[in-house]
């Protein structure tokens, strides 16, 4: 393939050109998540010929994704979306490397691969996840285009260590809990929303390895896409911060609520739940020990005994989660299996 025709458009761009062309087949950018912003990201980064693009993401497509995931297929469903948007990556350019990390970012695994990379895509849909990627980004000296929806609207930032900007701790000392805001799942969300967020991150990372102007420091960028207005939020480095602030007391990473435990953390004084839906358990049941099933649907905090230790799971422990945040502050005897079955097993 001819490089010069692949790019011919963008070559044209006195700020891109072969110099900036060749920046940006040096570049190392790691999206995490490759759901409906990283989707949208992931495309773009790869026709830009971002030379190596890594791919973060344990999940695997269903059904209920597609509506807002273009680049997968209803063929694609069961399959983990890390291997199928790399795979549409190199059909797309296979002049890029695209490699797959099928995995969730965790605290074990996240120094590591954010060491291969010179940025990061924040495309996570969840709070415990984003202030790790924001823990791990200021630690390792690593800058992130972060980006959040919900419903029709959304927000973008974009973190450079070297401009000493605020991180997300400076707001919210704390992660705050699961389910204090609803997710697509809950409260819904229009498929063109996270694509039109997902575009201007690609379009942030770009611009960021050709050296051309990005979001300002400390400027956060609200979109409404019902009334197309924007307003831009300039943030506060908080010298009480816990992370970057004066007196940092956070110098680890840590992706754990104190209501989540690991397998290994089990023991005989707990009782096991299974909140899993009927079929999922006739079609995949816990053969590894006995467990009570009080599905999550009709989950009913009355059935439990206040003086014995429970521990929930799903099948990958995000339910659970959602569940025992819910119950923890009232029940503190509640806890939920990180990793739910897959862990387990």
């Amino acid at each position: 393939m001819n490089l010069n025709n692949y790019y011919s458009r963008q070559l044209r761009l006195p700020e891109v050109g072969a110099e900036g062309q060749l920046r940006l087949s040096h570049a190392r950018c790691l999206v995490v998540g490759a759901g409906g912003l990283g989707s949208a990201a992931l495309p773009y980064l790869a026709a830009a010929g971002i030379g190596t693009v890594g791919i973060c993401d344990g999940d695997c497509l269903d059904v209920s994704n597609l509506h807002r995931q273009p680049i997968y297929s209803a063929a694609d469903i069961g399959t983990l979306k890390a291997e199928l948007a790399a795979k549409r990556m190199r059909e797309l350019n296979p002049m890029i490397k695209a490699n797959v990390h099928p995995v969730f970012l965790n605290a074990n695994n996240a120094f590591l691969l954010f060491s291969s990379y010179d940025l990061i895509l924040d495309c996570t849909d969840n709070f415990k996840t984003k202030f790790l990627i924001n823990d791990a980004a200021y630690l390792a000296k690593k800058p992130v285009v972060r980006a959040s929806i919900y419903q029709f609207e959304g927000q973008l930032q974009t973190y450079l260590p070297e401009r000493k900007d605020a991180c997300l701790r400076c707001m919210w000392q704390k992660v705050p809990e699961e389910g204090c805001v609803g997710t697509c799942q809950e409260v819904g969300v229009l498929g063109s929303i996270p694509g039109f967020f997902g575009v201007l991150q690609a379009n942030e990372a770009i611009k960021f390895f050709l050296g051309l102007p990005v979001l300002q420091s400390n400027q956060l960028l609200f979109s409404d896409l019902i009334h197309y207005t924007q307003q831009s939020i300039t943030l506060e480095r908080n010298e009480h911060c816990p992370l970057c602030g004066t007196h940092p007391s956070i110098s680890s990473l840590s992706d754990r609520y104190s209501w989540e435990i690991t397998p290994a953390e089990l023991d005989e004084s707990f009782t096991l739940i299974d909140i899993r839906e009927k079929e999922e358990v006739k079609n995949d049941p816990y053969l590894n020990g006995p467990y009570l099933h009080l599905p999550m649907s009709c989950f009913d905090l009355a059935q439990l005994d206040s003086s014995t230790k429970y521990a929930l799971f799903c099948q990958r422990g995000r339910r659970s989660a959602s569940v025992v945040s819910a119950l923890y502050k009232e029940r503190a005897n509640v806890f939920s299996i990180l990793g739910g079955i897959e862990a387990l097993r």
